[in-house]
C-alpha cells in the first residue's frame, strides 16, 4: 500500500486498510486495461436526449461545500484530456441500485412500499462518516474514492437487498462481498486514447478532500449520469431519525 501524505498520517481501522487495498487492486487492474486501449465509451454519451435508461436508486448527494474541491480535481483532469464532465448537481454516490438500467419500469405502488421499507432501515442506521481521499478509475469513468472506518455502510447495502428481496433488486457491484467503498463519478471517457488522463489519475491517487457525515439519503429515478433534468425524486430520508 502506498504511504500516506504526512498530514494524513494516522492509524486506520483494519476495515479501512482493507478498503485501501481493494482500491489499489482496482487501480492496478483498470490502469493496465486503459493503457491497452480497453476503455468503454458509452454509446449514448453524445446523444443524451435519446437516452431513456433509468434506474431506481438509493443515493446520497454531495453537499455543495465539497463542490469546489471536486470541481478543482475535475479541472485538473480535464486539463490533460477531453472527457464528459459530470455537473455539480450530479455529484452523488450510490447506496444501492434497486433496479438495473434497462430493467426498470416505474410502478408507483412498488416505489411507495420500497420507500416505507427503506424508511425503517434508515431510521435505525448509525451515523456514517466518509473520508474522501484519492482518485481512481473504472474502464468507463474517473471517480473520487470515499472510505469509512467500520463496515456499517456495507452491511446496510446487504440489508437493503435482503429486505427488498421480493422486488428482485439489482446485485451489488463489488469485487469483494466483504469489503466495499464509495465512489463519486467526476468524468466519463469519450475516447480510448487515455494515456494522459491515466497519468493525471496517477498523480491524484492520494489527493485529500476531507470527511463528510452522511445525514440524508434520497430514493430517486435517475439516468445513467444522474442529470438533474432526468431525475425524479420520490422520497428523502434522515439517517438515524428513529
Amino acid at each position: 500500500m502506498r504511504s500516506r501524505p504526512e498530514d494524513l498520517q494516522q492509524s486506520v481501522s483494519p476495515y479501512r486498510a482493507a478498503q485501501e487495498r481493494l482500491t489499489e487492486e482496482i487501480w492496478r487492474l483498470n490502469r493496465a486495461r486503459l493503457l491497452r486501449g480497453q476503455a468503454m465509451v458509452d454509446p449514448l454519451l453524445d446523444r443524451l436526449r435519446e437516452d431513456n435508461r433509468r434506474c431506481l436508486t438509493l443515493l446520497a448527494r454531495i453537499p455543495v461545500t465539497f463542490h469546489p474541491a471536486f470541481l478543482d480535481i475535475q479541472a485538473r483532469l480535464l486539463a490533460v484530456g477531453p472527457a464528459f464532465a459530470y455537473p455539480p448537481a450530479s455529484f452523488h454516490f450510490t447506496i444501492r441500485g434497486i433496479y438495473d438500467y434497462g430493467m426498470y419500469t416505474r410502478m408507483d405502488a412498488d416505489i411507495r412500499e420500497i420507500g416505507e421499507i427503506l424508511s425503517r432501515l434508515i431510521a435505525d442506521l448509525p451515523p456514517i462518516t466518509l473520508h474522501f481521499q484519492g482518485v481512481n478509475c473504472t474502464r468507463s469513468a474517473i471517480y473520487v474514492q470515499g472510505f469509512y472506518d467500520q463496515p456499517t455502510l456495507g452491511l446496510f447495502r446487504h440489508a437493503i437487498g435482503q429486505s427488498l428481496a421480493r422486488f428482485h433488486v439489482a446485485p451489488l457491484p463489488t469485487l469483494d462481498v466483504d469489503i466495499d467503498f464509495t465512489w463519486i463519478n467526476l468524468l466519463r471517457f469519450t475516447q480510448t486514447d487515455l494515456a494522459a488522463l491515466v497519468g493525471a489519475v496517477a498523480a491524484l491517487r492520494d489527493v485529500p478532500v476531507g470527511p463528510m457525515e452522511v445525514r440524508e439519503l434520497e430514493l430517486a429515478e435517475i439516468d445513467k449520469f444522474c442529470l438533474s433534468e432526468q431525475t425524479v425524486q420520490f422520497r428523502t430520508f434522515k439517517v438515524g431519525a428513529g
